[in-house]
């Protein structure tokens, strides 16, 4: 039987529900991820992929960061076996070819972040005996890069797997085409935003500038001196403010469009709420002097608001691609079949 015989427009539980699994997995990689960043445990073991040699090093239980980094990686190494799964079984039984092949570059792009891990250890500079650890932070900051970019691809595949893309948005209405163009700003404005936050977070500049909101201890805005470290820390607090007039912008192209309003209105208003709670711990990473779990969850938050404005964005192209009138004549075939359309 033909690979493309089993290939179906219909809607498929089980492949959402395994998609949600894998989802769940990719933000508890970044979660372990960012604890164990924040914990200065990235070099717990030296060497990689194995730790010390072993999928289960002597002592890793006891040690804390010795389990912030081997959890990563175990964790990692499942969430790479999901997306494989979950790749091949969308290969075989998606007839959508854009869907299709977005299961491919999810799968390319959980190897290129599995490599960029490797990398940050084995280029460290306790292995390559360097007076600098530029070329490991640049790894590492890449590596942070591409799992936001990972987990926003597997929101991207889940959603549009699921029934409320496949059925239930099929026929809405379409929203204006600012909100796209404010969708996409704001996420590449988050994504800016994020790239700073990298290179802070690995390069230790947190609480170079110690104070907040203002700069200095009697209230001036700019820093009095300035070097790299306080650049980029300053650098962070300016795209702060960018990220929110952004989102601003985009929540008003949605409020003021009637069509937008009624069916993104309510998950706009999430991340208001998600971007003020971000503003919140980013305070707060600075008058807590940097507590790990304080800024552990304002690196969740920053991914959670950085793939909750890609899905507003994605979700507001649904319309556009199946429009009303268009709609009327789409019925979802009772069996699978390869339609014309699923080249799309």
């Amino acid at each position: 039987m033909a690979l493309t015989d089993q290939r179906t427009e219909r809607h498929q539980p089980w492949l959402e529900r395994f998609c949600h699994l894998a989802l769940a997995f990719a933000a508890c990689v970044l979660l372990a991820g960012g604890e164990t960043t924040s914990n200065q445990a990235g070099m717990a073991f030296q060497t990689w992929p194995l730790s010390n040699g072993s999928l289960n090093p002597a002592g890793w239980l006891s040690n804390l960061h010795m389990f912030l980094e081997h959890s990563h990686r175990l964790l990692a190494g499942t969430t790479t076996i999901l997306t494989l799964i979950a790749a091949i079984w969308v290969q075989a039984t998606e007839a959508r070819r854009w869907v299709r092949r977005l299961g491919w570059i999810l799968m390319a792009t959980i190897f290129i972040q599995a490599l960029l891990g490797g990398a940050r250890v084995l280029f460290d500079q306790t292995n390559l005996h360097l007076d600098s650890n530029v070329v490991a932070q640049s790894f590492a900051v890449c590596h942070a890069l591409v799992a936001e970019a990972t987990v926003c691809l597997w929101v991207t595949l889940t959603v549009a797997l699921s029934r409320g893309w496949m059925v239930r948005g099929v026929g809405a209405r379409l929203v204006a085409p600012g909100v796209r163009r404010w969708g996409h700003v704001a996420c590449a404005a988050i994504f800016l935003q994020i790239f700073i936050g990298a290179v802070m977070r690995h390069g230790g500049y947190a609480l170079v500038i110690p104070t907040f909101p203002w700069s200095t201890l009697d209230g001036a805005l700019l820093p009095t001196a300035w070097s790299w470290p306080v650049t980029v820390n300053f650098a962070h607090r300016v795209g702060a403010g960018v990220v929110t007039v952004a989102i601003l912008a985009l929540a008003a192209s949605v409020f003021r469009d009637e069509s937008a309003r009624r069916q993104l209105g309510s998950w706009m208003t999430m991340i208001l709420l998600v971007l003020a709670t971000q503003i919140g711990l980013g305070a707060e990473v600075i008058w807590s002097n940097k507590n790990p779990n304080v800024a552990t969850a304002h690196l969740l938050t920053g991914a959670f608001l950085l793939a909750s404005t890609w899905l507003l964005t994605f979700v507001s192209y649904r319309s556009k691609w199946w429009p009303p009138d268009a709609a009327e004549n789409r019925v979802l075939p009772a069996s699978p079949t390869l339609l014309p359309s699923a080249s799309r």
